[in-house]
This record gives C-alpha cells, structure tokens and sequence, in this order.
C-alpha cells in the first residue's frame, strides 16, 4: 500500500520502510557477531565439569542485547522528535505528526519492554548455567532474577518502559514526550550500571563513561533515524528540525568521543593492546567508524542543512543520513559486542576486603594538606560542574556584548558555589568521606550548607533568561522551556516552604538514623545519589530564603527569618542526637571500609555530630546577614518607588491622606459644636 503524505512530493511506500529497518537491525547483529568472534567471546563449548547453556542461549542474549537496545533508541528517537524537532508544533502543543511520533514512540518502548523481559530469562538462563526452560520456572526467577544485577537491570527497564509505552497511548502533550525521554534515557542507561564496567577499579570513570556513551549514541542515533524516517515521509518542516537537531547532535559526538575514549582507558592495560588484542581492534574499529560518523555529521552541518530550502536537498540530506545511520549501527553493534565481551584489563588484588570495596587503597592519616589539596576524580560532579560554568560564563559574555549590565558579584559568587561543588566531590575530602563518618559530614555540611548559598546567589535563572533568545513563530526553545519549568507545578512544589523544610529534615533525619546512609554508601550510584540530593536539598532551602531568581511561592522577610531559625534549631537538635550516639553509624558500610587510623568508630560517628554542629553557624549566619540585606534595599526600593510616585502625581497619596484628616477634624469640631 502507498500513500501520499503531501501535495508534489513522492509516494512512500512503506514496504520500503520496513524492509530498510529490517535491513539495518541485520546489520547490527552481524556487526555484534563479528566483534565477538574478534574479542573471542563468541560461543565455545564449556570445559568438562562447567555448566554449558549452549549455543542458542549464548547467542541469544547478544542478539536480544542488540534488539533491545535497537528499541531503546528508536523509542527515544520518536520522543526526541515530538518535544524538541518537530517545529510544527506551536506553544508546546504537538502537531499531527508529533502526536503521530509519540504514538510510534510507544509502540517502540512496548516492544522495547517485551524485549527486554525476554533478554532477562535468556541472561537468568546464561549466568546460572541452566537451560532456558529451567529459567522460566518460577521457583528460578523467584530466587535469583532479582539477586543477579543484570538481570534487576532488565526487570527495572521492563517497567519503565512499559511506563512510556503507556503514557503515550493514554495522553499525547510535549510534557509527556519530554518526561518519557529523561525516563527512557534512565532505563537504556542500566545495564551499564549493572556492566562489567562496574567491578574496574576506577569504577567511577568507569561507569561515568558508560552511561555518557548510552545516552549520547541513544540520542544522536535516535534522532537521526526518526528525521531520516520523517524525510522518507516528508511529513515535517525538515529544514528547521536539522537545525534544531544539529546542536544536540555536536553534543552528543563529542561526548561519545570523549567517554570512548575514557572507556578504553579503564578496560586495557596500556596502548599496545589496541593492536594487540581483539577486543583493542574492536574497539579501533569503533573509533573509526566514530570519527566516519563525525565526518559526515560535519558534512551536514555545514553543506546540507544550509541548502534546505533548495530544490533536490531532501534527496541530498536522505543519501547522507542513509550511509550515516547504517555506519551507526554497525558502530552499535561493536558497541554491544564490547559490553558483552571480557576486557583485557586485570585488576590488581587489594590487601583487605574493605580496600577492594572501595576500589583504591586506604588512604594515609588524614592531613590539612592530604584534605584539602587531594585528588579523587569523580568524573560525573567535576564534567557538570565545568559545564554549569562554562554556561554561566557563556550568558555573562553574552548580556555583556548586549550592552546589558550584569553584577559581577553573582558571577563570582556561582563561579564561588562551583569551586566548592568541584572541590567537595574531587578533593582529598572526597576520598575521606569515605572512610570516616566524621569527614563526611565536613563534605556534606559543605556540600549542602555552603555552597548552594553561593549557587543561589548567582541567579543562574535570571541569566538565561536574559540571555537565551524567545524562539519564533511560537516554537518551543531553550528559553520557553525554562519559563514552562519555573511556572510548572513542580517548582511549586519544590520551592513550596513546607517541602522544603521537609526535604531538608529527611536529608538529617531519614538519612543518617536510618539503614539509608549505609546501603547508599555501599554503592557508587548511591553516593552519587546523596551528593545530589545534598546539592540540591541546599539550593531549594536557599532559594526560598534567598534567591534572586523568580519562583512560585515567595516568603515575607519576616517568614524566612522564621524558617532559618526553625531550620536551625532542627539540625542543632540533630547534632545532639549524633553527639550522643552509642553505637556507630552506618557500621555496614563504615565497620567494613575502616582503615587503621580510625581507631574508635563510635567517637568517629560523635565526631560527624559535632562537626555538624559547628559547621552550621557560619552559613547561617551568611543566610541571615543576606535575608537582613535583602529586606533593606527591599524597604529602600519601596520608598524610592513611592518618591518616584509621589513627583508624577504630585504627592498625591499624602494629599489625600491630609484631606482625609481635614474631613475627620471638621466632622469633629460640627460634633462639638452641636453638643
């Protein structure tokens, strides 16, 4: 069947669509199989005494990895579309084919989450060694689907997929398509979480990398397969969505390039094995293909989207993005050739089981100069701490040229905030946060008491606002997506007082006197997962307090001044409760990961009480100065208003005023008289 989607263009047939994506999940799996016959992890026969599952569940969990991720992206793709490419739609609502995209989006995340259920028996199946039919039994999956962390990971994304699926069918807004992608992006991100990535020594560099390589190659390869499939269709103004996609796409690159890069750092030994060892060829390979990829990104960027508007170009950009996404998933399917592959690197074997936790040796006793000057890469904070910069320095320079004044107190207050975010998660603190209760709280105190005072004060939301651009013709951009979020319901909620005083309570209370604080320590995505919270439990506490830039619910002076010394009195109250503490906190993370020099846990854990008691005076005292300042130039700038007021009309509020206690003296002395 053929249809004509618009006037004078071509007929598509889908067929033709359908045979090319068949075409092009072929050539993922073939690329998959020939990585993995080169890194020699294709299938062999088990040695005598070792459970085989063969042939066809060994195969079966690379082919279903490739067909997953395969729907992960497409899902993704179509989601991408319908927020952010499709210039049809207006003030954020969708067009015909962005509804359209949405619906495909689901149909894509159902598949995905069938997929990735099935991909979990066959894993459950290849890790016990069993047979597939005894993976299905239900006394299998109740014992071990969960305990094994790949296999969680698909049960996990199952879910959240099904969740996308469903969203979509039920309500077709710009907002759902947006949520869909932050959740899409979490659950394709998973099994790198759960990789072999995750036991290197480096693991933070190492499961950075991975999940910035899933969701860079998720989003390019997503977007340009849905506008080549919408170039087929010509359903879409082309032109502008190239042009809105084309940014992202220069994002994206680099960080595939750059998190390539890191990931081969952490699974080979030294450069040589690149040559030497099929998994390095395999990963050359990818390199090139990345760099082929590059290439022609370049050649769109610059010669095709330009030309747009010009006869033939639809011709010109589909033959370009043709050969671009087959590279790409071939490009793919080395990809999950590699993740299903075992790395040339050995780790070496650390002296204590606490040591081989923590993935580096115990560090020595703590100094001034050990604390304040050490090193501990933690690629996630130190990337999006130089990048929040890097954006704030970008909208400074740009009011600047404007000829728009910008104080530049608030740069170097949020330039201040960064410096202490950087050096609380990449410092020698970082590394002692570790391993002593005490020392953490110095890092959290910080993390989440002073620096966010500082962030806060920079008003990073004023700045984009003055500097991003209103997009035309009712399109939504940067700039109309951050007005959308400031007046949203969820940064009414999140700004509301009551929450965030809650949010700063549980930070105490539900975190460090329950089992929460040691199982998030047990893990690297948990700790990265409480700096978090810490960072930004600090930045909504002192946005409501302090903030410059705009939210739902502003407080009178009087009422932050309240709210401060609530606060206060609840952590000062919480700080008791450590100091007097008899038993030791988080002793399933800390009892284990407890180097020599910390001789006595319980006073380390009444140490962390009592640095949380002192830490907590000076920003509080900072926040109470700045609430103090505030309220002046508030009151300053009311009566100049008024004066100003009072010189266009002259006076007249205060003429009014005395006319009125004219009348009531006059009304005064006829009651006198009459008496």
């Amino acid at each position: 069947m053929k249809t004509t989607l618009n006037p004078g263009t071509q007929v598509v047939s889908k067929s033709r669509v359908v045979i090319f994506g068949s075409v092009l999940i072929a050539i993922g799996i073939a690329a998959t199989a020939i990585g993995l016959m080169v890194t020699g992890s294709s299938y062999q026969s088990a040695a005598e005494g070792i459970s085989d599952t063969g042939p066809f569940v060994a195969w079966g969990v690379a082919i279903l990895r490739v067909l997953t991720d395969i729907a992960g992206i497409v899902t993704i793709g179509f989601l991408v579309s319908a927020a952010f490419l499709d210039p049809s739609g207006k003030n954020g609502v969708l067009s015909a084919a962005g509804r359209k995209d949405i619906l495909r989006g689901s149909w894509a995340a159902a598949v995905w989450a069938v997929l990735a259920i099935i991909q979990a028996f066959f894993l459950l199946a290849y890790v016990l060694g069993v047979s597939l039919f005894e993976a299905l039994t239900p006394s299998v999956v109740s014992t071990y689907a969960t305990d094994v962390p790949a296999t969680r990971a698909l049960i996990v994304m199952f879910f959240i997929a099904a969740v996308i699926s469903l969203g979509g069918f039920i309500t077709s807004t710009t907002d759902v398509s947006a949520a869909g992608i932050v959740l899409a992006l979490i659950a394709i991100s998973l099994p790198s979480l759960a990789g072999h990535g995750a036991g290197l020594g480096d693991h933070a560099l190492a499961l950075t990398a991975g999940i910035a390589h899933v969701v860079a190659a998720a989003l390019w390869v997503g977007g340009l397969v849905v506008l080549l499939f919408h170039a087929i269709k010509r359903d879409i103004p082309l032109g502008r969505a190239l042009e809105r996609f084309s940014p992202l796409a220069l994002i994206a690159i680099i960080l595939l390039a750059v998190s390539g890069l890191s990931n081969a750092y952490t699974r080979l030994n030294s450069f040589d094995e690149l040559f030497s060892t099929g998994y390095g060829q395999v990963i050359l390979a990818k390199v090139a293909l990345i760099i082929g990829l590059g290439l022609f990104g370049f050649q769109l960027r610059r010669r095709v989207i330009p030309t747009m508007s010009s006869p033939g170009a639809h011709k010109r950009f589909t033959r370009v993005a043709v050969v671009e996404v087959i590279t790409m998933f071939v490009a793919a399917g080395l990809g999950v050739a590699l993740a299903t592959s075992a790395y040339p690197r050995v780790e070496e074997l650390l002296p204590t089981f606490g040591e081989s936790l923590l993935g580096y040796p115990y560090p020595p006793a703590p100094t001034v100069s050990g604390v304040v000057f050490g090193f501990q890469l933690e690629p996630f904070f130190l990337t999006g701490s130089l990048v929040a910069a890097a954006l704030y320095v970008i909208g400074f320079v740009r009011l600047r040229r404007r000829g728009d004044a910008w104080p530049v107190m608030r740069l170097v207050s949020w330039m201040a905030g960064i410096a202490i975010v950087i050096w609380c998660t990449n410092s020698g603190i970082a590394l002692y946060s570790q391993v002593s209760v005490g020392l953490h709280m110095v890092n959290h105190m910080t993390l989440t008491m002073l620096g966010p005072i500082f962030l806060v004060l920079g008003a990073p939301a004023t700045l984009a606002l003055r500097a991003l651009k209103p997009s035309s013709s009712g399109e939504r951009g940067p700039r109309e997506w951050l007005v959308l979020f400031l007046n949203s319901r969820i940064n009414g909620l999140a700004t509301n007082p009551f929450f965030v005083f809650f949010i700063y309570v549980i930070g105490l209370y539900g975190l460090y006197l329950t089992p929460a604080f040691g199982w998030l320590m047990g893990s690297h995505i948990g700790h990265v997962v409480m700096q978090l919270h810490f960072i930004f439990a600090g930045y909504l506490f002192y946005w409501v307090l302090i903030g410059i830039d705009p939210r739902p619910h502003p407080l009178p002076f009087w009422g932050r001044i309240l709210l401060l010394l609530l606060a206060i009195s609840v952590h000062a109250f919480f700080s008791v409760i450590l100091m007097m503490g008899t038993t030791p906190m988080a002793i399933e993370w800390y009892g284990i990961v407890r180097p020599e020099w910390v001789v006595d846990p319980i006073a380390d854990s009444i140490y962390g009480g009592q640095v949380a008691w002192g830490i907590a005076e000076f920003p509080a005292l900072i926040v109470f100065i700045a609430i103090m300042v505030q309220w002046a130039r508030s009151d300053d700038r009311d009566a100049k208003r008024k004066d100003r007021q009072a010189e266009r009309d002259g006076d007249a509020e205060l003429n009014a005023y005395n006319e009125h206690l004219a009348s009531l003296n006059q009304g005064a002395r006829g009651l006198t008289r009459s008496e």
